[in-house]
């Protein structure tokens, strides 16, 4: 694609991300977001893509999104409610029940989307090394800066707040409630549709806290222990691990 992918020119230097303006990143956020929606509730069987992440977002000469790869989906009939297979995704995009049980639903592609739109408005990888050099995930720095009641900080600073300050943080609002520990509470896509083009109100929505995976070893080694795609051991989920690719 003309414009590569999201990982290769938002999140790829201080130069590409000047390429990025409010408008062009509202417009992506939300034309992957319907792409997903189709994807997910409306196309029969529905298809969980399990692999949504900033590479796999390929953009056209006008910055038109394209969700790309689907080597790792799986189709979802209405009779059901999950589809049990191996974990296999990136972690950091990964959702937290995928990773312990294995039971794959369309909120573990909802969980993805939202670590992506928290990307795209922040122009921030999903991973970070501190000064101390300690990996940070990019949920718990939305969190954290939801919590102190300052979502605006972490918007893009090379936006140069040339962008509407309601907007951006009711986006970045959307992603803390699509990575919610709690699945439920997570919402639907076509209400991420809504939410983003501001059809349906959330200001005075709650959020919960988002979830954790745990480390990228002990969900590999698990994998390694066991070859049933239904397994459902229990992992760990106090903190986020190594960025980097499951089941391939």
């Amino acid at each position: 694609m003309e414009n590569n992918s999201l990982a290769h020119t938002l999140l790829g230097g201080e130069q590409n991300r000047l390429k990025f303006t409010w408008e062009s990143r509202r417009d992506i956020s939300i034309g992957v977001a319907r792409a997903l929606a189709y994807l997910l509730e409306e196309v029969r069987p529905h298809i969980i893509h399990r692999d949504i992440k900033a590479s796999n977002i390929l953009l056209d000469r006008n910055f038109i999104p394209k969700v790309s790869d689907f080597g790792l989906s799986k189709l979802l009939r209405d009779t059901s409610s999950h589809v049990s297979t191996r974990v296999a995704g990136t972690i950091g995009y990964l959702a937290p029940e995928y990773a312990i049980s294995g039971h794959l639903t369309r909120k573990s592609d909802v969980y993805s989307f939202g670590v992506l739109l928290l990307e795209i408005v922040s122009g921030r990888p999903v991973m970070e090394f501190d000064q101390d050099y300690r990996e940070q995930h990019l949920v718990q720095k939305a969190w954290k800066a939801y919590s102190s009641n300052d979502l605006i900080q972490l918007v893009d600073p090379i936006l140069d707040r040339n962008y509407p300050v309601e907007e951006a943080v009711r986006f970045l609002k959307v992603g803390l409630l699509c990575v919610q520990e709690t699945v439920n509470l997570r919402p639907r896509m076509p209400v991420v549709v809504q939410m983003l083009t501001n059809e349906t109100a959330i200001e005075d929505t709650q959020i919960s806290e988002p979830g954790v995976v745990a480390d990228f070893m002990t969900i590999r080694m698990r994998q390694n222990e066991s070859s049933d795609p239904g397994s459902t051991s229990s992992y760990p989920t106090s903190m986020w691990g190594t960025s980097a690719n499951l089941g391939r």
